[in-house]
């Protein structure tokens, strides 16, 4: 028993064995020249290296070849006119399978043609291991990829990576994603999104706005962002009468009355307002003075004294109003006027002497509710 069962295992092995060699694999690609153009009806000889029977196929009009093979070793050649003769072994073929092998003629005249000792020479040293993968892929070779020839390659610091180009050099290496160092803020830092939506490429871009500043002497007011001309009125003095003194309760006896005809100015709107002063030449401005005019029937009116403008006593600068300048210009200067009730106003030129001229310039306006 122990005999028939010995001998009928090693029937069932030999008969696995015939079956195996029976077996079929399948090697299919195409060819290309160094460009990648596809080159139809190349001869194709693919020899057993075991047996050393020859295979021939030719490329089809797409360029590609198929053919069906006993598994095995073989090496696969080629030699076209024009072209270095093209030359792998060591391509292992394996029964119930299809591998791909690619094949890329160099034309005559290229680079010298590469070996397994070239490759060697190239690794040992030091040349960076993309600039061999260029050279493989640019010139002619005739390696030994055999088991033996493969262990001699890996035994020299042939990478695994190179290894595969030279197995199949039409087919590009497989790359390793570079790691990127991302530096994110610090945990104390806090990031603020804006509030607005942000502009859209497609978004118009909006037109530069240009405030033209006037360069003409007097008096200005901002209007959206222009500046625009308070007109200048005449003011006249005449001597107090029953005007002062019912406006000072019978204080002020023999001052002058300012008084500008009309009983309007121009409507400037509600405060906050801002004007632009700029003054004559040689005039500061601090010798302007802002007024609060009355309205009266047909004019506008105001205190006024002589050799000055207001009296500092008596309770006759009831009409003069503080107000703040800031250098804007060479010779202007920013005024910002906000608290005013609605009423009638004015800049006044301050003059030395009204009781010699008897007039005057100011720049009135009215501000609303």
């Amino acid at each position: 028993m122990p005999i028939a069962r010995f001998g009928l295992t090693f029937l069932l092995i030999v008969l696995e064995s015939a079956l195996a060699q029976g077996e079929l694999g399948m090697v299919t690609g195409t060819v290309t020249d160094s460009a990648g153009a596809l080159m139809p009806g190349v001869r194709i000889d693919i020899k057993d290296a075991n047996s050393g029977q020859s295979h021939q196929i030719s490329s089809t009009a797409s360029g590609s070849y198929t053919a069906q093979l006993p598994a095995g070793i073989y090496q696969i050649s080629t030699s076209v006119r024009g072209f270095k003769p093209y030359s792998r072994t060591g391509v292992t073929i394996l029964g119930s399978q299809t591998i791909r092998f690619d094949i890329m003629l160099v034309m005559v005249g290229s680079d010298e043609i590469l070996t397994n000792e070239s490759i060697i020479k190239l690794v040992k040293v030091g040349i960076n291991e993309e600039v061999i993968i260029s050279k493989v892929l640019e010139s002619q070779c005739n390696l030994d990829l055999s088991v033996n020839g493969m262990v001699n390659l890996k035994e020299n610091g042939v990478s695994d990576r190179l290894m595969g180009v030279l197995l199949n050099p039409t087919r590009p290496p497989e790359t390793k994603p570079v790691p990127v160092a991302v530096h994110l803020p610090e945990a104390s830092a806090k990031a603020t999104l804006p509030k607005e939506p942000l502009p859209k490429a497609s978004d118009p871009i909006p037109a530069a706005v240009t405030i033209k500043i006037p360069a003409e002497v007097g008096v200005h007011i901002k209007k959206g962002e222009q500046w625009v001309d308070i007109q200048p009125e005449i003011v006249t003095y005449r001597t107090s009468g029953a005007f002062a003194r019912l406006a000072t309760a019978g204080i002020v006896q023999n001052d002058l009355n300012g008084r500008v005809a009309g009983a309007h100015s121009t409507n400037v709107g509600k405060v906050p307002l801002e004007f632009l002063v700029i003054p004559p030449e040689g005039i500061a401005i601090t010798e302007y003075q802002l007024i609060h005019l009355h309205q009266q029937r047909d004019a506008r009116e105001f205190l006024a004294v002589v050799g000055g403008i207001f009296s500092s006593s008596g309770g006759a600068t009831r009409d003069l109003l503080k107000f703040e300048s800031t250098k804007a210009l060479n010779r202007g200067y920013s005024i910002k006027l906000q608290g005013l009730g609605a009423g009638e106003y004015g800049f006044l030129l301050a003059n030395a002497d009204v009781s010699s001229t008897k007039s005057g310039k100011i720049f009135t306006f009215r501000i609303t509710d």
